[in-house]
């Protein structure tokens, strides 16, 4: 099978996976495979199609395999993190998707699904370091349809490291980055909607409340009678909300249970 070959079995093996034909792609792929036994990426290929097909086992046997094959192969690690992370066995999702961000400290689709783990098993100070590690190198730029998917993930960072401070109780962190959130908003110019940030809004007067910052507080009380209509019983929900440190709107109770954070 010479190079022409390989590209047409590749390229047909990927229109088949994009149809959903799994069986058919991975005829391809194993044949491929056999003339290639020690190239990474065409074990990676298999073991990604396997992934995609839902034949985990055959996935985890194959990208072991590329791993052994080329162990600083980053792509390896992530399939090995998503594997796992399917089977519900974070702690190893979280060890492989550490280890493809090793690797690639610019690796944005590693760093965003160690965020997501990184939450769901409330490693807080995780969520921090990475947030700060991918906002470090990406552009805030929407000229182009690619900037601006990049600049969407940059603005979602900012969002769950200000979850994670408030979780740290780093609240005067936390106030000064649910402020960027609103200031990166309106530099950028994502579309604003009604009620855009009454979640941050809600937040900030709780923040300034629990630091007994009565000026800014009181700014805050005002924000939310004028911009969304609070009247005295909704402002005290949310004070007691804030004295049970509820500061989130993903803290309350209800929402916690829908969340299936409880």
């Amino acid at each position: 099978m010479d190079e022409k070959e390989v590209k047409k079995y590749l390229s047909n093996a990927k229109r088949f996976r994009k149809n959903g034909e799994f069986a058919e792609s991975l005829v391809l792929l194993h044949q491929v495979n056999t003339e290639y036994p020690k190239n990474v990426t065409y074990r990676y290929l298999l073991a990604a199609t396997y992934f995609e097909s839902m034949n985990t086992e055959s996935a985890k046997k194959h990208v072991l395999e590329a791993i052994l094959l080329e162990p600083d192969f980053k792509e390896n690690y992530e399939l090995l993190g998503d594997i796992y992370q399917k089977e519900g066995a974070w702690e190893f999702a979280q060890v492989n998707y550490e280890k493809a961000y090793d690797l690639d400290s610019e690796y944005i689709t590693v760093g965003e699904k160690l965020v997501q783990l990184y939450i769901r098993i409330k490693n807080y100070e995780g969520v921090v370091k990475v947030c700060d590690q991918m906002m470090s190198h990406i552009p805030l730029d929407t000229s182009n349809v690619k900037s601006r998917i990049l600049t969407s993930i940059y603005l979602g960072c900012l969002l769950y490291k200000s979850w994670a401070l408030v979780y740290l109780k780093r609240y005067e962190d936390a106030i000064r980055q649910f402020e960027e959130i609103k200031t990166k908003d309106k530099e950028t110019g994502v579309p604003r909607y009604p009620g855009m940030h009454k979640e941050e809004d809600e937040s900030l007067f709780k923040l300034f409340y629990k630091l007994k910052n009565t000026e800014k507080a009181e700014e805050y009380r005002r924000l939310l009678a004028s911009e969304y209509k609070y009247g005295e019983e909704a402002i005290s929900k949310l004070l007691t909300e804030a004295d049970q440190d509820i500061i989130l709107f993903r803290q309350r109770p209800e929402v916690m249970v829908q969340l299936g954070l409880d």
